[in-house]
């Protein structure tokens, strides 16, 4: 069995984590995902994002942010052949621990509601699903039309 480390995502590991998102069903790719853009997202949100590697593969991430308010986890996201070790946890375990010495008291995780292997993920480890709130969306090109 591989010795998995878990360290902060820079965008050095950017190509590694675009490879491990298309070939993961269950995450949505856009142009937010692209390097560009991920390179500020991380730089927002400095050591939050997660990585976690065995040797030299990439083999899982989880995305970490917050708004001054709450914090927002996305693209969690464990390769197959390593799922059920606690490699997801020990991600979210991390970010968390930055959302908390940020003074964050509380993180939502956005998935797709058709996401049954993410959601049983989720309800295992003691989330809660919420059903009194729901998201909407706009491109900014497109509202500002």
């Amino acid at each position: 069995m591989h010795q998995i480390r878990i360290s902060p995502m820079s965008i050095n590991d950017h190509a590694a984590a675009m490879a491990l998102w298309q070939n993961t069903p269950g995450i949505g790719l856009s142009a937010a995902d692209e390097a560009k853009a991920m390179q500020s997202y991380l730089q927002r949100n400095p050591d939050l994002s997660q990585c976690a590697w065995a040797n030299e593969l990439l083999v899982g991430t989880v995305l970490a942010g917050h708004d001054g308010r709450r914090g927002y986890l996305h693209h969690l996201c464990v390769r197959d052949d390593f799922r059920h070790r606690g490699v997801g946890r020990r991600m979210i375990t991390g970010a968390l621990e930055g959302l908390a010495a940020l003074g964050l008291e509380k993180a939502h995780a956005f998935l797709f509601t058709d996401n049954e292997t993410g959601r049983k993920f989720w309800d295992r480890i003691g989330w809660t699903w919420r059903t009194d709130i729901g998201v909407v969306s706009v491109t900014i090109e497109e509202a500002l039309k």
